[in-house]
Parts: structure tokens; sequence; C-alpha cells
């Protein structure tokens, strides 16, 4: 019985650590990030329009077919016009940081169920948590100067809380440190 569990341990370790490495890293030196994907995502970009005019919102995402806890992984950058950012002090990054929150929230006529302020190799960010018909949705969204980074999982409500929501976001990195 000790070499039957045994073995059914070893099995199912080798199962995990081959599944481990099934995750591939997503590294783009043009939008300067990196990120671990449970598959190859696809870029898209797209033109977004905005009160400060249009912004290409430049997105990777891998949306699994089937066989996975969650539906959507997805890191976005957009470029804000450097001049909107030329004074802007802790304050004036808090409230841009407010409003990608809010109009997180908005889009998908959702409920906030935790926002987190966070530091990010030295830039200010959130770290949400959205209450959505059938799902949750959780960001952690960077501003790097007049850059905003989002990363992003959806799960279903069944499913929440779920392994690979952490796995994804804590794979994220900016190619950038900010110099204090």
């Amino acid at each position: 019985m000790k070499k039957a569990f045994l073995v059914m341990t070893v099995l199912f370790l080798s199962f995990s650590a081959v599944n481990a490495q099934d995750w591939k890293t997503y590294k783009s030196e043009d939008l300067a990030f990196i990120a671990t994907f449970p598959q190859e995502p696809k870029r898209t970009v797209q033109k977004v329009s905005t009160a400060v005019g249009e912004l290409d919102m430049h997105m990777i995402m891998h949306a699994p077919e089937s066989g996975d806890d969650n539906a959507v992984y997805s890191v976005i950058r957009s470029d804000y016009p450097e001049e909107q950012f030329e004074d802007a002090d802790a304050d004036y990054n808090s409230n841009v940081l407010d409003g990608a929150v809010e109009g997180a929230v908005k889009n998908v006529q959702g409920k906030l169920i935790f926002d987190k302020k966070v530091k990010f190799n030295g830039y200010p960010g959130r770290s949400i948590k959205i209450q959505m018909q059938g799902g949750f949705i959780y960001i952690n969204a960077y501003l790097v100067e007049n850059t905003m980074f989002i990363t992003q999982v959806i799960c279903l409500t069944a499913n929440d809380k779920n392994a690979s929501i952490q796995r994804f976001l804590n794979s994220f990195d900016i190619l950038k440190i900010k110099q204090d």
C-alpha cells in the first residue's frame, strides 16, 4: 500500500511539474514588459477615444477555449500624451489610477470588492477585484510615467481565488525601474 501511495505521489508531482512547465513567457521589448501566460497569447492594438484624444491600446491576451480555471489572461498597455504628465505628482497619479479603477468597474457594471494602493518597481499602482455578472475580474494597474499597464484575469464565480490568477498576475514585470 505504501508503495502504491508513493508511486501515485511521484506521478502526481511529475504531472504537476509538466503542467507547470506549459506556461509560456511572453517578453515584449517594444512594450517594455514580460509576463507568463498559460499558452502563447495573441497581440492586438486598437484605437480608443479618450478625454485626452485617441490612444493606442496594446492588448496581449490569451482566452483559453477549455480546461482552464480562467476565461481571460491579458496585459494592456496605453500611452498617454507626455505633456499630460509633465508636472505630475503623487496626487495627480493617484487621480489617474482612481479614474482607471472607476472606469473598469463602470465598463462591466460591476461591484468593487477591493482596491489596494500598491507600488511596483517604484511606480504607483492599484490591485483591484471586481465582481461582475457570473464572475470576477482581478486587475493590477501600474502608472509608469505616462504609460498605464493593466494586467487582468477574468474567472467564473465558481473558479474564484484559483492559483492561476496570482500565478499570472505575479509573473508580470515591467522592463523599467524608477530611478529615485
